[in-house]
């Protein structure tokens, strides 16, 4: 038997697996604020085995180690007097033959045997078989059962007893009967004097269902200070952990550690994300760029997000190339608000002739009238007085405006200076019946009044 039972060491790495990444993705679509996990707990009827209060980050320093030179002493002495007869040694062969091809038959030959006209050795064996031939049918009640009795003849080697203990931890956190586990771990560790990360890692996860969250990050801090080369897996948990509680500036290390180590698209998206939460935007935009230079950003919001980055520090011109290669590529959709983001971009390098042909397919294709508006200030700046007012009248015909008033002022405007006094007074009037442009209406028909008396 390999140290942990190779065919249940797998249940650890895919469980944490999906832990981190569903944690991310809350912070993803939950306007990067992180979600909870739901928290599944087990009966506890282990609970005698060691008289300890689970809120604890790890086993006692004093939890009873067990003196294992002694204990081995004695098994040898055991196993010398307790020999397997070679008639139980064929069933047990022909037993383990039928794990991978007929497991339930093993299971019928090998409880023809008799336990009580075994020795202390022989049943060890048995249950051990049962057991593991019993984990080939998925019945894990059964191995956990069959485990603890192999345990219970107190016969095994001890490396292999310290290993079943360690299968039983395991078996029943993939069972989420995660009080359990946590009971078996500390059993464990009793019997370790070197423990092992996995151990530790595992007892994160533990009270990470158990809403132990604070506790599970101080056993993921341990599996990772214990382990040479971090794991990704761990490393993803302890991020996780950092980022339900909301904790930025804890999870921003661990993510630097896994982009550099693990240089995978959802890490350097996090780390973008991380540093944008804690307002760190120049370090959000530059991990952006890194992650834009590997290809990893494609998707229509992530080159939106790098986009609003750019502009944000006053990089309209990258900005404006990001979005113009994304829509030409279709990896940006066509919708109002991503061209209204490009025009917004050109307008901002004062490239206003560029910011044309996206604002007006935008404002053709937008629910209300406002884009339209957005369009009639460009052409404002321009000096274009008479495409302005009519951009103008095509907002207000389209309606559903933010601020119809504006809308009324700004044509009014267009129209003064397209020396169409008669539209440009009509403008104002209509818009002094709005108390936010009143005044500024006001202001220009006196204008107009005392023009139209010096003339």
């Amino acid at each position: 038997m390999t140290k942990h039972f190779v065919l249940l060491s797998l249940f650890a790495w895919t469980l944490a697996a999906t832990l981190p990444s569903i944690a991310l993705a809350e912070m993803e679509t939950a306007g990067e604020q992180p979600g909870e996990q739901s928290k599944t707990a087990g009966s506890n009827p282990a609970a005698s085995l060691m008289p300890l209060t689970l809120a604890l980050p790890g086993p006692p320093l004093d939890n009873g180690h067990v003196d294992l030179e002694k204990v081995g002493r004695e098994r040898m002495a055991r196993m010398f007097s307790n020999r397997v007869n070679s008639r139980i040694g064929r069933y047990l062969n022909a037993a383990m033959e039928s794990q991978d091809e007929d497991p339930k038959e093993g299971l019928r030959l090998i409880r023809k045997l008799n336990p009580k006209r075994l020795n202390a050795m022989e049943r060890a064996s048995v249950f051990r078989i049962e057991a593991m031939l019993s984990y080939a049918t998925g019945d894990l009640d059964a191995t956990i059962e069959g485990f603890r009795k192999v345990l219970a003849e107190d016969i095994m080697p001890v490396r292999q007893d310290i290993s079943l203990r360690f299968n039983i931890a395991q078996l029943l956190a993939s069972l989420y009967r995660w009080e359990d586990a946590i009971v078996a771990l500390y059993d464990w560790f009793r019997w370790t004097p070197v423990p092992d990360p996995a151990a530790f890692y595992l007892l994160g996860i533990a009270n990470y269902q158990l809403g132990n969250s604070a506790l599970a990050i101080v056993n993921t801090q341990m599996a990772l200070a214990l382990s040479e080369q971090p794991k990704e897996g761990w490393l993803q948990l302890l991020a996780a952990l950092y980022i339900q509680g909301g904790d930025y500036a804890n999870a921003t290390p661990v993510f630097e550690r896994l982009v550099v180590l693990f240089p995978k698209k959802a890490y350097w998206v996090q780390l973008g994300l991380i540093y944008g939460a804690q307002d760190d935007y120049r370090a959000s935009l530059a991990v952006q760029q890194v992650a834009y230079a590997q290809g990893f950003l494609t998707q229509d919001k992530e080159l939106r997000r790098l986009a609003r980055s750019y502009l944000y520090a006053d990089l309209p011109h990258p900005a404006a190339r990001i979005l113009e290669k994304g829509l030409a590529e279709g990896q940006i959709e066509e919708k109002p608000a991503s061209l209204e983001l490009l025009a917004n971009s050109w307008i901002a390098a004062r490239e206003f002739e560029k910011s044309l042909p996206p604002l007006r397919l935008a404002a053709k294709v937008a629910e209300n009238g406002d884009l339209y508006v957005r369009l009639g200030q460009v052409y404002l700046q321009r000096e274009e007085w008479s495409l302005a007012a009519a951009r103008f009248e095509d907002a207000l015909d389209k309606g559903d405006l933010k601020r119809t008033g504006n809308a009324m002022l700004l044509r009014g405007i267009a129209y003064y200076n397209d020396n169409q006094s008669f539209r440009a007074k009509s403008s104002f009037i209509e818009a002094t019946g709005h108390e936010k442009t009143r005044k500024d209406a006001e202001q220009w028909l006196d204008h107009i009044e005392r023009e139209a008396k010096a003339s």
